[in-house]
């Protein structure tokens, strides 16, 4: 099953004849060559390449048209090959049909971000200074932090410390994007330093001040 913006390809009548195999992505290495050295100097720059998947498929035209495929495989979206996992992409290729029989054959080419992560969140509520232990997962995630209290308040996560400055409520921190809101309102001025990850294994988590309630959401992410 193939997933591409929620949708499966099946219900807008699109038959995946071939999966891709799925690797691990290439690290971003710069190399580089030193008159009067052996060999190599490698620098690991900490990132990975993005890769292309490609679908090949059909689609019969009693069941559907080409105006609407044309529509539907455009643009950036979220991708699922196994509908556990899902990476970011965008349609990365001109598509021609070209005429097999009664149906219409095709390549679909997607540019893959190289991380992918579960389709589900997973929720962990912290009433106390703990660990998170992450199974499985092989990259670090940027969670979501739902927190609710008053004041002033400090929290540390894998000794990365931040502070919210004269909460009164309910506050929304999204890692990934780098937004904290509360209401809806961004609250950016209430929050010093910078935005947890979380990290595959053990991860410690303390906080002081007045906190009622503090939810972590994550969704596990693969290299």
């Amino acid at each position: 099953m193939v997933i591409w913006k929620g949708i499966n390809f099946r219900d807008k009548g699109i038959i995946v004849e071939k999966k891709p195999t799925i690797t691990k992505a290439k690290k971003n290495i710069d190399i580089y060559t030193i008159p009067g050295r052996n060999g190599f100097l490698s620098i690991d720059n900490g990132t990975y390449e993005q890769f292309t998947l490609s679908l090949e498929c059909h689609l019969n035209p009693n069941l559907t048209s080409i105006d609407k495929i044309k529509e539907f495989l455009d643009g950036y979206g979220t991708l699922s090959i196994d509908e556990e996992r899902e990476y970011t992409a965008i349609i990365d290729n001109s598509i021609s049909f070209d005429q097999v029989v009664r149906f219409k054959k095709f390549l679909v080419q997607f540019l893959v971000n190289p991380i992918s992560e579960d389709k589900e969140y997973t929720s962990f509520n912290v009433t106390e200074n703990t660990t998170l232990t992450i199974n499985d997962a092989t990259f670090n995630m940027y969670p979501i932090l739902e927190i609710t209290g008053s004041g002033n308040l400090t929290i540390t996560i894998n000794n990365n410390t931040f502070y919210l400055k004269n909460i009164d409520g309910k506050c929304i921190l999204d890692c990934k994007n780098k937004v904290i809101t509360s209401n809806g309102n961004n609250i950016a001025n209430k929050m010093q330093y910078d935005f947890p990850i979380l990290k595959p294994g053990t991860n410690s988590i303390t906080y002081s001040g007045t906190i009622t309630s503090f939810l972590i959401k994550y969704k596990k992410a693969y290299l």
